[in-house]
């Protein structure tokens, strides 16, 4: 599920795609390295020093992206969304040339997963406000048609039917929409199955148009005059990603298989992707009636033949896939998620491919993560890439990755990732830009959301949350040295795993885990309150289980220091919570206007949170307040809650601000700035949050 942010575009810089090649930050956001501090001193009498200089200085595009949602073609045009640039981005490739010929702005909006074409036109469906948009390519004008669902919500995908009228598939309401361009009317044919938040994938033909939901996964069937919907799936098959209506059958794409029945759901045939696949992201026919998928995540081209699928070729490994466009040359088009476009010549399985950000449709990357290294690199995760830069040298490095990476951390030389969706662990040396997988997750789980580092036993924790429709989270450990990986599900039971946090007194070989009810929503929690655990690493045991503060659903990020437990909740939004380890009591608690990571450093206990604003939380003294400002006014250019990435020996963390990488001085002694205010566009990406 995609977790959008508040985007603000910024200036950028050409970053070539290719791993391992260096580039230089532009002028306008490169600034000098500022002197490293000297070790924190607490005599307020030095804070003027101390205090001396920007508080913010800034490097340059943090993570440059040209990933792309929604795709469509019209006659010899691609028209691709792109993905994380705010106001949304739409792209014009011509076909024949390859070349970004045009590029047009929405009027608000992260992106849009849906796109269609009806009479000359192009639709685009956005989030986080579920809006239709309609581009006229012969005069370059763009307009908004309306809004079909409340702020935080998505439009997952469009569809034409044969007259010409548009169907839209919404969340979180799981409704559809019908658009008529003929008269300009929108009508809601309401929510397609109860207790289902996603109409996932469409498909219309003269009579019907067909939901396919998620995330268990029915195919529904509204009568296109009357508005009747009944179900015409034989029994769920897991959340849809796609679906086909042609030739007097419906086709579709159900978790791990691919479903194809006739319109009254009768005659069904049910055809298992292989093995190594997960799903078949996108599908198409060919104009002989022959269906064609991509499966994730190895990105391979399959045919059906029967009632099996047989692979024709992978133009772009280990990659999602937005759509498979059969050409009137005889050839498929294929539009891939990390921002590339390939043409796969069917009969001799070629192809060719081109990355869309060296013909210029990018953007400033929402980032996903970020780690510090001794020495001064610092690694930003972003969709589909790390870059690891390196700003005393003013230069930056892109590798590609496959996926997104939820957590980074930099160990020996090596930068860890967990990636979404597929859970792989990635083992990434970014001098010689080599990636090497570790393995993965699974276990029903899809996102991880916190890592943390056991040194005396080389032992990377990773915590993780399911897909929509399940609770049951997961801790991974993972024997760095080994390379080996054990996942312990439902450790905190009928909850996601959302962070993990090492005890920091000698001797305690404990690890704290952090629940949340909702698991990967779109489900009915089981438990009402969410819980911590403490986990024996030696036996690898759960020890006890407390609810810090009643009435919570979900809490985000903890951390340990000096024995004291430190909270913050998404669910209710922004409450924290320090509880005493020992006796599982409740010290303090308190409000931030939103949420995000808890850090600690040189014994201060600061929180990163969504708005653009590090708080100060403790340590917990007698007499201590409400959390402190220590900065404020970044923006938010996070995808992902922000996080902060320590210098070891200074007031210096290393973040976002907007979209630039920012070095960041977070000494309390020296608060700067002010809390930032929340717009309409922030509000939206919070409600979307909020709502999975």
């Amino acid at each position: 599920m995609e977790r959008r942010r508040l985007l603000n575009t910024g200036a950028g810089f050409t970053l070539a795609a290719v791993a391992g090649q260096t580039i230089t930050p532009s002028a306008a956001h490169a600034a000098t390295t500022p002197k490293a501090a000297t070790a924190p001193a607490d005599d307020r009498s030095t804070a003027g020093h101390r205090c001396s200089g920007a508080p913010v200085s800034t490097y340059g595009v943090a993570s440059l992206t040209a990933a792309i949602v929604g795709t469509t073609v019209l006659g010899n045009h691609a028209y691709l969304v792109a993905r994380g640039q705010n106001p949304t981005l739409v792209g014009e490739i011509d076909l024949t040339t390859r070349k970004l010929t045009r590029t047009f702005r929405l009027d608000r909006g992260d992106g849009g997963w849906a796109a269609t074409v009806s009479g000359g036109q192009v639709y685009i469906g956005t989030y986080p406000f579920p809006d239709i948009h309609r581009i006229d390519p012969g005069t370059g004008t763009v307009t908004r048609i309306g809004t079909i669902g409340p702020a935080g919500g998505f439009v997952w995908c469009l569809t034409t039917a044969p007259d010409g009228t548009v169907y839209a598939g919404t969340s979180p309401r799981g409704e559809v929409w019908e658009y008529k361009p003929q008269t300009g009317t929108l009508r809601n044919l309401g929510a397609a199955m109860a207790g289902e938040q996603y109409v996932r994938a469409i498909a219309a033909d003269d009579q019907y148009v067909y939901a396919g939901t998620l995330p268990r996964g029915y195919i529904v069937a509204y009568d296109r005059t009357t508005g009747v919907r009944r179900s015409i799936t034989p029994e769920p098959y897991g959340g849809a990603s796609a679906l086909i209506a042609r030739g007097g059958r419906v086709l579709g794409s159900f978790g791990r298989s691919i479903v194809d029945l006739a319109p009254d759901g009768s005659d069904a045939h049910v055809i298992p992707i292989p093995a190594p696949e997960r799903i078949a992201d996108a599908m198409t026919v060919t104009a002989d009636g022959t269906l064609y998928c991509v499966g994730r995540p190895s990105g391979t081209v399959y045919r059906r033949e029967g009632d099996t699928l047989v692979k024709v070729a992978a133009p772009a490994t280990g990659d999602e896939h937005r759509a498979l466009v059969p050409l009137p040359d005889g050839k498929m088009l294929g539009a891939v998620g990390s921002g590339r476009l390939w043409w796969l010549n069917l009969r001799t399985g070629t192809s060719e491919l081109v990355e869309l950000i060296d013909v210029g449709l990018s953007g400033p990357d929402p980032v996903q993560s970020i780690a510090y290294e001794s020495g001064g690199s610092v690694h930003v995760g972003g969709h589909y890439s790390l870059t690891t830069h390196q700003p005393a040298h003013g230069t930056s490095k892109r590798i590609r990755i496959p996926g997104e990476p939820k957590q980074l951390r930099a160990i020996g030389g090596k930068v860890y990732a967990a990636m979404y969706p597929s859970t792989e662990f990635l083992e990434i040396d970014p001098r010689r830009g080599r990636v090497r997988s570790m393995g993965f997750i699974e276990n029903d789980q899809q996102r991880p959301t916190d890592m943390a580092y056991v040194p005396e036993q080389d032992l990377v924790l990773v915590a993780s949350a399911p897909p929509a429709g399940g609770l049951k989270g997961a801790l991974t450990l993972v024997e760095r040295s080994r390379g080996r990986l054990t996942v312990h599900k439902d450790v905190i039971t009928d909850q996601s795993v959302m962070s993990v946090a090492l005890d920091d007194r000698p001797g305690h070989r404990i690890a704290y885990l952090a629940g949340d009810t909702w698991g990967g929503g779109s489900v009915t929690p089981t438990r009402p309150d969410a819980t911590v655990v403490a986990y024996d690493l030696r036996r690898r045991t759960v020890l006890w289980e407390a609810t810090p503060v009643e009435g919570n659903a979900s809490i985000q990020h903890i951390e340990v220091h000096k024995g004291v437990l430190y909270g913050v909740y998404k669910r209710r939004s922004g409450s924290w919570f320090a509880m005493d380890i020992e006796t599982r009591t409740i010290l303090k608690t308190g409000k931030l206007p939103s949420y995000g990571e808890i850090s600690v450093h040189f014994g201060q206990v600061y929180a990163s949170v969504f708005g653009g604003s590090v708080y100060r939380l403790g340590p917990i003294e007698p007499g201590s307040g409400e959390a402190e400002l220590v900065l404020g006014g970044l923006g938010d250019g996070w995808y992902n809650p922000p996080q902060l990435a320590w210098e070891r020996a200074t007031w210096y963390a290393w973040g976002v601000a907007t979209r630039a990488l920012a070095r960041l001085r977070l000494d309390p002694l020296c608060p700067s700035g002010t809390p930032s205010q929340l717009t309409a566009q922030y509000e939206a990406v919070l409600k979307g949050l909020l709502a999975n």
